[in-house]
């Protein structure tokens, strides 16, 4: 494979998109919301930053790698987690990861008092170039700090307060698959939140949620290039900011436990692209200051019947306003002549030339969403089957809606689509869940367990589903569609009618006392069922092995190992022909296996020391679903890091 070098100077088509997106979940507590999760839902293979550990993943987390996946079933955390987790006052971790050759450092304060609790921490990740299987070193690196500082208290039994604040720099983020960097991100968070339970007849309790997310990100072709084109310097500038909160109450309605829930949220996003090697000017107006309002009513309720049967219904209202305040802008570019004006189309102008669209492009959306789940529980409620069935409707997002990066060259252009409608998820789900009477959580076997490779030290879950998918908002080219105007390979937003299906099994079983292993195997298939052709970046079948052996380290720690195996299978559904499709999978997945080997010590729940070996076999292989930390309207694949080692040591005093 010679895919290692990032794109030459040629290839850089300026389109330009780098997106944000979530930035930390939306809330701590549990309301009907969550049941149904219309907030959390995003655009079909959205790119953005890595996501932000949360306070208790500090210490644990593993650096962020877009080049090699392996969190569908990570390697054990071992040993090291007695003392990541140790009910200690100061912790403090360093290790060398060579999945991006990532040296890190972090520290985590905890200090308490009669009903509070103050927890601080800090981290810092530095990664470089690495190789991959055949030695070639693959550009790549960036260096991020994050700051988090978490209060609770807790001010009368049922009540709790929260605050959380953080601060998450990413900088340097190099993009060998991509036309830009991204030399800067910043994120600022601060949630608020406070729940209290109550011992009333109907009124059993009720949550507030606030939450405030700032984020800048600053690409460009040429910081971190040594190869940039001086006379075609181009950056990016977008802003961010997210306000949202909800209340919610929890209700005891003649046997049903029920939560009934209001939202509502602000979101501002901004972005311009600049071209820097003429004075900073304007070129495109990427995202016209767009302001969306949103409103929700979401309303659950859940109860146990005779038998082992439980029922748990929601509905959910969501109203979206979006503005465009800025679709009248044009770019300020004035050389070289001839290109002057296609750089200069407004967003408006764009919005009608490739679907007709006119006005002041306002949008309003009055979105319905339900979930039903019937569940029943047999053998002492250690087995139980489900049946899941919702309506999900997510309303299209900026980017989707009103993205308008311009070129001469049509088919380096990005619009988007204002006249899209709301997609209506429809899925059907069935599985089932056992776990064991002996199960106790992974590496726990239970002192009554009858002996080993019983059944009762397993827990095993299967589970189908099929989601069809009405108005699917699908990333396209224009080829003169329905409901597109153009046919010049420009990249454009459509509804189509799209079909999900998949598998996803899990099984953990503790095998002795010292003894465990455990498999996850997903498989996933889509369908774009208005052009009868495979969707993009669909993850092809994987499956992930483990197995551990935990023991005594005589009288002062314990000790473990482990080994992990990952299979992927090829992918042949893909869309790689720009002439007829998208194109934005480069070629078809070729499938690989992987090995890694770990293990570690630890001393009094006091120190300990993680080592292993990634990727042992030194397999060549490259991820299907790939460079992730940016949005691209073609996934060029990059070589996985070849064999390398990790080391981690952690202290708490």
């Amino acid at each position: 494979m010679s895919n290692h070098v990032r794109l030459k100077k040629h290839q850089m088509m300026l389109i330009i998109g780098i997106s944000i997106f979530g930035v930390i979940g939306h809330s701590d507590n549990a309301t009907a919301a969550d049941f149904i999760e219309t907030q959390s839902m995003m655009r079909h293979a959205a790119g953005g930053p890595p996501a932000v550990p949360s306070p208790l993943e500090l210490l644990l987390a593993k650096p962020a790698m877009q080049f090699r996946h392996d969190d569908q079933l990570p390697m054990t955390t071992g040993v090291e987690g007695d003392v990541a987790k140790a009910n200690r006052m100061v912790k403090v971790m360093g290790g060398y990861n060579g999945d991006g050759s990532v040296k890190t450092g972090a520290a985590q304060a905890r200090l308490m008092a009669p009903g509070i609790v103050v927890l601080a921490g800090m981290r810092y990740d530095q990664a470089d170039d690495y190789d991959d299987a055949d030695g070639n070193e693959v550009k790549f690196g960036y260096k991020r700090d994050t700051e988090q500082l978490v209060i609770q208290w807790m001010p009368n039994a049922g009540g709790k307060l929260k605050l959380v604040g953080i601060r998450d720099v990413i900088q340097d983020d190099i993009q060998p698959h991509h036309a830009m960097d991204v030399p800067t991100t910043t994120r600022y968070v601060g949630k608020a939140s406070f729940e209290q339970a109550l011992e009333g007849d109907v009124l059993k309790g009720f949550g507030l949620n606030f939450a405030s997310k700032n984020v800048e990100r600053e690409p460009d072709n040429y910081t971190n290039r040594d190869d940039g084109n001086p006379g075609n310097n181009m950056r990016a500038l977008t802003k961010r900011h997210i306000l949202e909160g909800d209340a919610n109450a929890k209700l005891n309605l003649g046997g049903w436990a029920t939560t009934a829930a209001v939202s509502g949220g602000w979101d501002n996003h901004d972005a311009r692209r600049y071209q820097d090697s003429q004075g900073g000017i304007i070129n495109a107006i990427k995202l016209p200051d767009i302001t969306r309002t949103m409103f929700g009513l979401s309303l659950d309720s859940k109860r146990n019947f005779e038998n082992g049967f439980k029922l748990q219904a929601g509905v959910r209202y969501d109203y979206i306003h979006a503005d465009p305040e800025a679709v009248n802008e044009t770019g300020q570019v004035v050389n070289p002549p001839p290109a002057a004006p296609a750089f200069n189309m407004s967003p408006a102008a764009l919005y009608g030339q490739y679907y007709g669209a006119s006005g002041d492009f306002k949008r309003d959306d009055h979105n319905i969403s339900a979930r039903l789940r019937v569940s029943k529980a047999a053998m002492d409620n250690r087995f139980s089957v489900f049946a899941d069935l919702s309506r999900k409707v997510r309303s299209p997002d900026n980017i989707e809606a009103y993205h308008a990066v311009t070129n001469p060259t049509a088919s380096a252009r990005w619009i988007g689509n204002p006249n899209l409608d709301p997609e209506a998820h429809h899925k059907a789900e069935l599985g089932f869940i056992w776990t064991g009477a002996n199960y106790k959580g992974y590496g726990q076997l239970s002192p009554n367990a009858e002996g080993p490779f019983d059944a009762d030290n397993m827990k095993v879950s299967l589970s189908g589903y099929v989601d069809a998918v009405d108005n699917f908002i699908a990333f396209d080219r224009a080829h003169g569609q329905t409901g597109i105007l153009q046919n010049d390979n420009a990249l454009i937003y459509r509804n189509i009618d799209a079909l999900f299906a998949g598998v996803n099994f899990e099984a953990r079983w503790n095998l002795t006392n010292n003894w465990s292993t455990a498999v996850k195997a997903a498989y996933l298939w889509g369908n774009n069922e208005s052009d009868n052709r495979a969707l993009y970046q669909i993850a092809p079948l994987e499956a992930n092995f483990l197995i551990d052996y935990r023991d005594m380290l005589g009288s002062v720690g314990t000790w473990n190992i482990g080994a992990k195996l990952r299979v992927v299978a090829d992918q042949s559904r893909v869309d790689t022909n720009v002439t007829t499709g998208l194109g934005m999978d480069q070629s078809e997945g070729k499938g690989f296996a992987t090995i890694d080997a770990y293990g570690g010590i630890q001393i009094g729940n006091r120190w300990s020391v993680t080592a292993g070996v990634n990727n042992l076999l030194n397999a060549d292989y490259q991820e299907h679903i790939t460079g992730t930390h940016v949005a691209a309207a073609t996934k060029t694949k990059i070589n996985a890091p070849g064999r390398n080692f990790f080391l981690r040591s952690q202290l708490n005093f």
